[in-house]
């Protein structure tokens, strides 16, 4: 397996990625948060009365660390953060995250409607790096 593949393995696992941003005032603003890696990008769910929200808004550079409990492997990244309020379009990405930590969804529809009932908005992070210079420990050959 190359790093790349032990690292997408890695992060196709149920974990939390840490979110960090950038708060008006200057300071960092982290949390946990699921995710889910495809096509080179990060999608996590929020809402829009939570404050990823207002400062991905205000400010896109946003960095996620992915680790394991053990603390010998981990991935660090570094992005720029869209907000999407499109749940059309996220529809698909909040069912894999939620399936990805076992809470299964029956029903497109019913999905979507808790979606827009919650504020739900997703956070697309593109890395500002290819995937084999990301910092990370643990997946070296």
């Amino acid at each position: 397996m190359t790093d790349i593949e032990a690292m997408n393995a890695f992060m196709a696992e149920p974990r939390n990625a840490v979110v960090a941003g950038i708060r008006a005032d200057g300071r960092p603003h982290l949390t946990p948060n699921w995710f889910v890696f495809d096509d080179g990008k990060f999608f996590i769910s929020t809402t829009n009365d939570r404050a990823k929200y207002r400062i991905f808004n205000n400010d896109p550079r946003a960095q996620l660390i992915i680790d394991d409990v053990t603390g010998f492997r981990y991935v660090v990244v570094d992005g720029v953060a869209e907000v999407s309020e499109d749940n059309e379009f996220g529809l698909p990405y909040f069912k894999a995250l939620r399936n990805k930590h076992g809470r299964f969804e029956a029903d497109d529809a019913e999905l979507l409607a808790e979606m827009e009932r919650d504020g739900r908005v997703l956070l697309i992070v593109t890395p500002n790096k290819p995937q084999n210079e990301w910092h990370q420990k643990g997946f070296d050959s």
